[in-house]
């Protein structure tokens, strides 16, 4: 499963704690854009995790499930890699 999380939190102490819940599973890509490969279980604990330390009226957290498909027509821009690490996922 790819996930492609943007957040936006003002309060820097709950940024501090979301920031390192989606470093600990994936990688930062921008200031406040991380992509997370994970298993459907890891999903849900990342959710859960992200969950309880935010605050609902405040902070904005999405999260984009990507497919196959999209993954095949993602790519960054000035650079020669893929989004994420693996190869596979882009033949």
């Amino acid at each position: 499963m790819h996930l492609l999380i943007p957040y936006d939190i003002a309060d820097d102490k709950r940024r501090r704690v979301i920031e390192k819940i989606l470093s600990s599973h994936g990688r930062r890509v921008n200031y406040s854009v991380f992509e997370v490969e994970t298993t459907k279980a890891k999903y849900h604990k990342i959710i859960k995790a992200l969950e309880e330390n935010s605050d609902k009226k405040h902070d904005h957290i999405r999260i984009y499930v990507l497919g196959k498909e999209s993954l095949k027509k993602s790519f960054v821009l000035h650079r020669d890699e893929g989004v994420f690490d693996h190869e596979i996922l882009y033949i």
